[in-house]
């Protein structure tokens, strides 16, 4: 049986996250872009689950002003369907009411449908869409379906 464990992500892990993002669909996020929440900065924050000594999944969390956001979300495909989203999500949505945020915000492609399925699981509402959002190499931009989670209602 595989053991996980739920860590916060240091600087040393910069390039194990910027890994898994790709590995995970997620081109845009680098080693750099993981910086701000890895740094130890009081408004952003990253969740990792690890196996063993190694990365397999990741969720940044974000306080913005009055609101909290979900600005990445990543499983390796290999480690998919045991919880780790599940896990990795609750424990940001609990550091963001550690911070009196009532309200969480997040965009997901319109494509993928397991992680809408997770998110409306847990009880986000559909907001919207924003068209054109994600970059797409190679093909025209994808659309953002727009969520949101009252946390005081959980």
């Amino acid at each position: 049986m595989t053991h996980y464990r739920l860590d916060i992500a240091k600087l040393g892990d910069l390039d194990a996250l910027a890994s898994v993002a790709l590995e995970s669909g997620e081109a845009s996020w680098h080693a750099d872009t993981f910086y701000p929440s890895c740094r130890g900065d009081s408004n952003e924050i990253a969740f990792v689950q690890r196996e063993q000594d190694h990365i397999v999944g990741y969720a940044v969390m974000a306080k913005e002003y009055d609101v909290g956001a979900l600005y990445s979300l990543a499983v390796l495909p290999a480690h998919r369907g045991h919880g780790l989203a599940r896990s990795l999500l609750g424990e940001g949505l609990n550091w963001l009411k550690s911070r009196g945020l009532t309200r969480c915000l997040l965009e997901v492609r319109v494509t993928n449908v397991p992680a809408i399925a997770l998110y409306e699981s847990i009880g986000f509402a559909r907001d919207g869409i924003r068209k054109n959002y994600y970059p797409t190499p190679g093909a025209p931009r994808a659309d953002a379906l727009l969520m949101s989670l009252e946390m005081n209602k959980l």
